[in-house]
Formats: structure tokens, C-alpha cells, sequence
């Protein structure tokens, strides 16, 4: 019998602990959906970077993701299982990145290169 595949390692600042938990458990997804959600999520934060803001083009593609789980990796986990992990909403899911990419630039701006 094949193994069977693993949950998804989703990797989360300490202070959205409580908050990743509480989504988890209100939305109480089964494996496939876990792990589609998290797929759909990598796939989202990796098209939502290839089209950052100018202000933050120096970001590599790591730096984009762990800025994006500082910020807001409970809001994006709950909207990717609430779409089911369906990779056809991927649209939907970068449209919320953006924006709370750009809200977080709102309160706290992009460093300017010093001259």
C-alpha cells in the first residue's frame, strides 16, 4: 500500500500561534484540503512576488514569503481554505496577498535607498 502523503509543514511566526490554530480548528479541513490550501498559497505567494510593488523589488523571493507569513499568514491560510485550495481561485487569493501586502507598506513603508 502506497504511504499515504504528508500534512503539509506551514511554516508560522510564534506570534500567529493562536491565530493559525483558531483557523485550523474552525475550518477543520481533512488532509487533502490542508495540503491544497498550502499549495495554492505557495503558488499565489510566488505569482504575488513576481508582480511586488516597485518598493519592494530588492525582496527576494524568500524575503517576500516570510514577509508575507509576519504579516498576515492567518488571513491567508483561512481564504485558501475557504477556496478549498482550488487552484483555479488563485486570482482571488494573490488579489488578498496585494492587499495585504499593501496595507502593511501603508503603516509600515519600504525602507528608501539612501543616497
Amino acid at each position: 500500500m502506497p504511504a499515504r502523503p504528508a500534512t503539509p509543514v506551514i511554516n508560522t511566526p510564534e506570534h500567529h500561534f493562536g491565530a493559525m490554530f483558531l483557523v485550523i480548528a474552525t475550518r477543520q479541513p481533512d488532509d487533502a484540503t490542508l495540503r491544497a490550501a498550502a499549495n495554492l498559497i505557495d503558488s499565489a505567494a510566488t505569482a504575488s512576488w513576481a508582480l511586488r510593488p516597485d518598493s519592494l523589488a530588492t525582496l527576494t523571493q524568500d524575503q517576500y514569503r516570510q514577509l508575507l507569513d509576519y504579516a498576515a499568514a492567518p488571513q491567508v491560510l483561512d481564504l485558501a481554505l475557504y477556496l478549498g485550495g482550488d487552484r483555479k481561485q488563485i486570482r482571488t487569493l494573490m488579489d488578498h496577498i496585494g492587499r495585504e501586502v499593501t496595507e502593511l507598506l501603508i503603516h509600515h513603508p519600504a525602507p528608501q535607498p539612501q543616497d
